[in-house]
């Protein structure tokens, strides 16, 4: 049975952009559920740790709204 990876939390030390990703099965998918190098600035290793439960439920919240709104 799959497990999901818990929520984390990417940042990029170079340009302090971030995100917080909510994956929903165990297949990662490259520059949703993960990513490897920053895509504003493309700077890599980027900072994990894990997420807050306030981060987490505002990425669950705004992956809801992007489904409805497509």
């Amino acid at each position: 049975m799959p497990i999901p990876p818990r929520p984390h939390t990417y940042r990029c030390p170079a340009c302090h952009w971030s995100k917080t990703v909510v994956p929903r099965s165990d297949a990662l998918r490259y520059g949703i559920d993960y990513f490897p190098a920053c895509p504003a600035c493309g700077h890599s290793p980027l900072e994990t740790q894990a997420a807050s439960p306030v981060r987490v439920s505002l990425a669950k919240l705004a992956g809801q709204i992007k489904r409805l709104v497509r």
